[in-house]
C-alpha cells in the first residue's frame, strides 16, 4: 500500500498538539497505524503525553511545598 509523504516536522507538530489537547491516540492520529507516519505520530504523541504528565506532576508538587 502506498502512503502519502508527510514531513516529520508536520507529524511532530500534530502529535504534540493532540497530546496537549488531551485527545486519545486513536481519535487524534490522522494516519493509519501501519503507515510510517502513523508510527511516528504514535511515538511522538506518547512521548509528549508522558512529558506533559511529568511536568504537571512536578509543578503540582512545587505548589504544595
Amino acid at each position: 500500500m502506498d502512503f502519502p509523504i508527510v514531513s516529520l516536522a508536520c507529524i511532530e507538530r500534530e502529535a504534540k498538539e493532540a497530546a496537549e489537547k488531551g485527545h486519545s491516540l486513536s481519535f487524534a492520529c490522522p494516519y493509519p497505524f501501519d503507515d510510517p507516519a502513523g508510527g511516528a505520530f504514535k511515538r511522538v504523541f506518547n512521548e509528549h503525553r508522558v512529558a506533559l504528565r511529568s511536568r504537571n506532576n512536578h509543578t503540582s508538587h512545587e505548589v504544595r511545598a
